[in-house]
């Protein structure tokens, strides 16, 4: 019986990053690099700057902390809308990359606005759920995270609702949590050795640490979304045998 195997999930997931560089890193730079790098830039010059951008963004507001968490709720809720639909695009780019169809921007972002709503319910009530079972006991939030990790892709290619998505979710990653764990501790550590460089590169050149923020960021926004779209596909293939028949129809 085929297994979940982390090489080739791996192996396809940069594969499909290095066919189309301008649509996964293009992406990622606008909607994670260059947030990030920015918030970066005001981190390391916070004292020259916290004045004058006070000045200039609340200098005729009463309450400064009411309209400092109303900013950062407004800030918050743009970037998870934007972040939600970045993933949505990569995971469609992804699948039409996996069944040789050309991967158009247009036609991904069309894919992702068809189920914008869902996707943002899912967004929504699977961070909930993982935070809430953080929260408790750790552990449930973990499994929940593993149980729920291609539930996007499982909407956006199978065109289910929420409910389903997570459901189908949880039985593709049956049997096949174990790997998927040690998947998610690599990426992990990849991913905050890149942001921890970042960090450090800032206490000897400011310039510098903006840079790599935004290099760091935009790599780990591509490959965890092409990432979750390849693990998605690898899941079917355990589970159900090879794919080349069953994706013929996706976005067809």
């Amino acid at each position: 019986m085929k297994s979940f195997d982390i090489g080739r999930v791996m192996s396809a997931t940069f594969a499909v990053i290095a066919r189309h560089p301008v649509v996964f890193l293009g992406l990622s730079l606008i909607v994670a690099g260059l947030p990030y790098g920015m918030m970066q830039f005001l981190a390391l010059n916070l004292e020259q700057l916290s004045g004058p951008i006070v000045d200039l963004l609340f200098a005729d507001v009463e309450n400064y902390w009411l309209a400092m968490v109303m900013s950062g709720a407004g800030v918050f809720i743009i970037y998870f809308i934007l972040a939600v639909l970045l993933q949505a695009m990569l995971i469609v780019a992804t699948i039409r990359d996996m069944r040789g169809q050309d991967v158009d921007i247009g036609l991904c972002f069309a894919e992702a606005m068809k189920r914008f709503l869902s996707l943002i319910g899912l967004a929504i009530l699977s961070l909930l759920g993982i935070i809430l079972g953080l929260i408790l006991f750790i552990m449930p939030g973990v499994i929940l995270m593993l149980m729920w990790m291609v539930a996007v892709p499982a909407m956006v290619v199978e065109n289910l609702s929420i409910t389903d998505s997570l459901k189908r979710s949880a039985e593709l990653a049956s049997g096949s949590k174990g790997m998927m764990f040690l998947l998610a501790i690599i990426f992990m550590i990849a991913s905050g050795t890149l942001s921890g460089m970042s960090e450090g590169i800032g206490f000897l050149n400011s310039t510098a640490s903006v840079i790599m923020t935004m290099v760091a960021e935009t790599a780990v926004a591509a490959v965890q979304a092409a990432g979750v779209a390849a693990v998605y596909v690898e899941l079917r293939s355990v589970k159900e045998g090879p794919l080349t028949d069953s994706l013929t129809d996706i976005f067809a």
